[in-house]
């Protein structure tokens, strides 16, 4: 986590620079994209939303993942045991969005992420990996209402990975009798996702709104599977609830709350499959062009192979403003 602190004083200097540059007048002049009904939506980093607009967003991240099981085999190939270790991360993102005209945005992010084991077990049995990646995407407005909108979305994402796994390698010495440049020590590979979807958005009131995904596609895994296959497909559903104070209380304080299951998860090693994501973020809500705020997660990740689950927390600072 103190990793992660590091970056707070980048963004909030970031976030003063465009309190700064963005006069507060003007913003009221322009129309906002994220407003319906007169309920100005919290967007959530844990997942896309279906505004229109044109905005800029950066986030930054640390999180811990506990009990992460790692199966131990003989040398006939045989699984006799497991080993246990925890694991702690740290992630970054940057994400823009233009609108072209008003039925039509596209958009561009990239995320990078670290992670390593926190004891000798975990360092042993996932060593440390970098996986890093972006994402380009056109949303297309469907239907838009005084309290409604539908979008859908075509979007490509790709990431790629470098892991360093101290016990794969000891496998394949023993399995190969030699150290050459098959040895495992360092795997790299490339994981990829051809998605298409819906989001939409209802405002009940000028105090709260919901707004929903449905998105799937083809996809490959980093590495193949027992079969010898990458290729497979990815389903993501998720939802978030908007609350914001300010209009009842004036006090410029709103509450994000998110749930979202993932098939195939996006930035997962192979060593994780499908994940379930519970999400709630505090956000300062005084300007209906700017969210700045503080968004935790609990996800829990089936892992590949085993029946072992695995939990994960993670805290993320959150900068968005929207032009």
């Amino acid at each position: 986590m103190r990793y992660a602190l590091r970056f707070v004083p980048l963004t909030l200097a970031i976030g003063s620079m465009l309190l700064v540059v963005a006069q507060p007048t003007a913003a009221q002049d322009r129309p906002n994209r994220r407003t319906f009904g007169g309920h100005s939506f919290i967007p959530s980093s844990n997942m896309g939303d279906p505004f229109m607009g044109t905005y800029i967003r950066t986030t930054v991240g640390a999180g811990r993942a506990i009990d992460m099981q790692v199966p131990v085999y003989d040398l006939d190939g045989d699984q006799i045991g497991t080993l246990s270790g925890n694991i702690a991360f740290l992630a970054l993102g940057l994400a823009y969005q233009q609108q072209i005209v008003r039925w039509l945005v596209l958009r561009a992010s990239f995320t990078g992420s670290a992670r390593v084991g926190t004891n000798h077990v975990a360092l042993l049995a996932e060593g440390a990996s970098a996986v890093y990646g972006g994402t380009f995407g056109a949303s297309f407005r469907l239907v838009e209402k005084e309290k409604f909108l539908l979008s859908a979305l075509a979007e490509a994402r790709s990431n790629s990975l470098y892991a360093i796994s101290p016990l794969q390698f000891v496998y394949d010495v023993i399995e190969g009798g030699t150290v050459d440049s098959t040895t495992g020590l360092l795997a790299s590979g490339d994981n990829s996702r051809l998605i298409g979807g819906l989001r939409t958005a209802y405002a009940f009131a000028p105090w709260i709104g919901v707004t929903g995904i449905a998105e799937f596609g083809p996809a490959t895994r980093f590495f193949e599977d027992e079969n010898g296959e990458r290729n497979t497909s990815q389903l993501s559903l998720g939802s978030t609830v908007s609350i914001d104070l300010r209009p009842g209380t004036n006090v410029p304080i709103g509450f994000v709350g998110s749930v979202f299951y993932q098939s195939e998860n996006d930035r997962g090693d192979d060593i994780v499959g499908r994940q379930i994501l519970f999400g709630l973020g505090v956000f300062y809500t005084g300007r209906d062009d700017l969210s700045l705020g503080l968004e935790t997660a609990f996800q829990r990740f089936d892992q590949r192979d085993l029946e072992n689950k695995v939990n994960a927390a993670q805290a993320r600072l959150v900068l968005r403003y929207d032009f």
